[in-house]
């Protein structure tokens, strides 16, 4: 009865993750509250995960990366990149294969590809490079760097939790070190020589916001004359706006006087000059209906960057609040006081209809608003603006020799065994704390609490899978299908199982489910259980199939135009390579030996 209850849940829970119905943190918490509901696990092991190893050392890399941006040590390998981009756009790829994957051994995949965007969306316009053939090399080169240490991506960080939980010594931090360098530089070659030749340049004019032409054509000035009865009403009373999608982006009055980006307080007057965008039959409507005349399209005299407004490109990433969601339900004019303009998604741009569009994971939108707007977007957790960060206050240089020094201090401690790494490491995060290089608020605000929401709750249920013999009989399974043909066999059906997952659900649910099915079938065969462990960890990172399976694949899908097409044409000939290798080298360094 426990067995059918266990895989229930497993089942309810797999939908969930690969509906996207929920975010992943609920769905952890659902996994949780049905374990403990049904008893499945005693309740001294129902909330394990909240303090395993895997949620420390995941929240402390989340603010040890936060150290290193507040400091100023991202800037400066943003700065470098700028420099490397005036000697050309192949300087560039070169730099974005090799720069890339040493932070990414212990910064947040997310946080880093969030540092770089902006970087490169300026250097697209100030350099006319194409983000097409770039982005998609920058993600891979992140994926790749995470598996420099046993602390870099969540598929080392949840493999050397289940070891620990089983009473197995962990693999130490450098363990996989060899593996990732033979990977990284193989991705290097694959991607420069290669790959990057199968993403054709889309050209600067074609590139989304490196002109506003298109915008612009669906721009029209009306003029509210003195009989209107839309004098004195707050644009966001104006129904008619909000039912048919036209956006405010300027209001000119007759003393020549602006109110760029206007809010949704402010109102109209007579003989003011009203800059619309929508669809131009709902203008047309609007001006019949309510005493206003079309004066025309938009000329290039008004421009939309002109008085104290800015265009930016904002980048739903995934996990955001803002998905799932309609732009009509978010109310980004009064909640941020922006107008969204136009939104890219798989190299298709929207100018119409905006309003009834629900937002998707990697989606770009081209918005306008108010520097002091745009300055309150750059905070939330739920977008990522594609232009430099706002620095709140000057860094002192001293800031970023400390916030170095300290993460290569944890690095050492746990590398030499003087201290575990989860303790070395929060302990980096106190001394950066009380050096004011970075503050409490700031760190909560850069962890992901989704994902170790996600490990808290998925944790019990794997307990209980285990406990139950669901395990067990999945490992009987694989053995009796591919056993015979020897462990080697084993490992590649493993690895291309934990390739597959993820391109379906998080590569962190993905190592909770499997990492226990990997110790069971060492086990059944007396194997060490490290070679298989690492093959998951591998596989979970290095398939980019398709932008699914990793977030950063997905937060450089709108910015460089890309569709699933592009990532099956480059994907699968890196993920067969990345599979040799791993197929070869893993094995060779941690033996299917006989466990002792």
């Amino acid at each position: 009865m426990a067995l059918d209850i266990a895989v229930a849940i497993l089942a309810v829970t797999m939908v969930l993750f690969i509906t996207n119905w929920v975010r992943i943190d609920v769905v952890g918490l659902i996994a949780l509250a049905l374990v403990g509901i049904f008893g499945l696990v005693p309740l001294g092991q129902l909330f394990s995960g909240f303090s395993s190893y895997a949620a420390i050392i995941i929240g402390a890399m989340f603010a040890l990366g936060e150290g290193l941006r507040q400091s100023g040590v991202t800037d400066l390998m943003a700065s470098y990149l700028e420099r490397v981009g005036q000697r050309g756009e192949k300087s560039l790829l070169s730099a974005l294969l090799i720069l890339p994957p040493a932070p990414s051994a212990f910064i947040s995949d997310v946080g880093l590809m969030g540092i770089f965007l902006p970087t490169m969306v300026r250097l697209r316009n100030d350099l006319k490079v194409s983000l097409h053939r770039l982005l998609m090399p920058l993600a891979i080169s992140i994926a790749l760097g995470g598996l420099l240490t046993m602390i870099g991506s969540a598929g080392q960080i949840i493999a050397n939790t289940d070891l620990a939980a089983h009473h197995l010594a962990p693999l130490p931090l450098f363990a996989i070190t060899p593996i990732g360098v033979t990977l990284v530089i193989a991705g290097y070659f694959a991607m420069r020589w290669w790959g990057a030749n199968h993403l054709p340049a889309t050209g600067s004019s074609a590139e989304f916001a490196s002109d506003y032409a298109q915008v612009k054509s669906y721009m029209t000035e009306i003029q509210v004359q003195p009989h209107s009865r839309l004098i004195g009403t707050p644009l966001s009373d104006v129904d008619y706006f909000r039912q048919h999608h036209v956006s405010v982006v300027r209001v000119i009055h007759p003393d020549h006087t602006q109110i760029v980006s206007p809010g949704p307080r402010d109102t109209l007057g007579a003989h003011d000059r009203v800059v619309v965008q929508g669809d131009p039959d709902a203008i047309v409507g609007l001006s019949e209906d309510h005493g206003l005349h079309v004066v025309g399209t938009v000329a290039d005299r008004i421009r939309l960057r002109q008085g104290h407004a800015r265009v930016v490109e904002l980048l739903v990433p995934s996990g955001s609040r803002l998905s799932r969601h309609t732009l009509a339900e978010l109310d980004l004019r009064r909640r941020y006081e922006v107008s969204v303009l136009a939104v890219l998604r798989q190299g298709v741009t929207r100018m119409t209809s905006l309003a009834t569009l629900r937002l998707r994971a990697g989606d770009v939108l081209l918005v306008q608003g108010r520097e002091d707007a745009i300055s309150r977007l750059q905070l939330s957790d739920d977008i990522v603006v594609l232009a430099e960060r706002e620095r709140p206050t000057p860094r002192a240089t001293w800031h970023p020799l400390v916030a170095g020094g300290v993460v290569l201090a944890v690095l050492a401690l746990a590398a030499f065994n003087f201290l575990n790494i989860e303790v070395a490491a929060v302990a980096g995060v106190g001394v950066l704390v009380l050096t004011r290089i970075v503050t409490p608020d700031q760190i909560y605000r850069a962890i992901d609490w989704r994902i170790i929401i996600l490990i808290g709750g998925i944790t019990p249920l794997s307990i209980a899978l285990n406990d139950t013999g669901f395990t067990a009989a999945i490992s009987h399974s694989m053995l009796a299908a591919f056993g015979p043909l020897g462990p080697y066999a084993v490992g590649a059906a493993f690895y291309w199982l934990a390739a597959f997952l993820t391109q379906v659900i998080s590569n962190v649910a993905a190592a909770l489910v499997l990492a226990p099915l990997a110790l069971t079938i060492a086990h059944t065969n007396l194997w060490s259980p490290y070679p298989l462990l690492l093959m998951m960890a591998v596989a979970l990172s290095a398939a980019p199939i398709t932008p699914l399976a990793n977030k950063v694949f997905l937060m450089a899908m709108g910015p460089g135009q890309y569709r699933y097409q592009d990532f099956l044409r480059v994907g699968i000939p890196i993920s067969l390579l990345m599979f040799v290798i791993t197929i070869v080298l893993v094995p060779f360094m941690f033996p299917f030996i006989v466990a002792h």
